[in-house]
């Protein structure tokens, strides 16, 4: 019975694992795009947007 009950909770939690690690891959990265922005920015004027 002890054994069933950890073996059931390994499965929820891998599973719970894998969701995680799906959202993380599926999540946009906005740090890029914000970053890629700033750079266009930085081309076309000659400084950093928040300078």
């Amino acid at each position: 019975m002890f054994y069933e009950i950890w073996a059931w909770v390994s499965i929820i939690l891998g599973m719970a694992m894998c969701g995680v690690i799906i959202y993380f891959l599926a999540k946009k990265d906005d740090d890029r795009q914000k970053e890629e922005a700033a750079r266009e920015y930085f081309d076309a004027h000659g400084h950093w947007p928040d300078d």
